[in-house]
């Protein structure tokens, strides 16, 4: 149900950076070989939806870190 409010949301134009930093992170997981529940264990992720649903309710000022965090992961490399 929320990856169906989520696709609505972003189709219509919502701005959700904690969303987009989610995203960021899979990808950077993904290009350089680690894994969510390793990568992740303190939060207690194990997959992007993990990182979704801490973020759902996001409020104007965790929207706004998460959207400084994005930018921190897209200048991040392998280890």
């Amino acid at each position: 149900m929320k990856h169906a409010l989520l696709a609505i949301a972003m189709l219509a134009g919502c701005k959700r950076d904690c969303v987009h930093m989610c995203q960021r992170i899979d990808n950077w997981l993904d290009e350089c070989g680690y894994s969510w529940e390793v990568s992740f264990e303190d939060e207690g992720w194990s997959s992007i939806e993990d990182c979704y649903n801490d973020h759902w309710e996001a409020d104007q000022k965790k929207e706004q870190g998460c959207k400084i965090r994005s930018a921190d992961w897209d200048r991040r490399d392998c280890y």
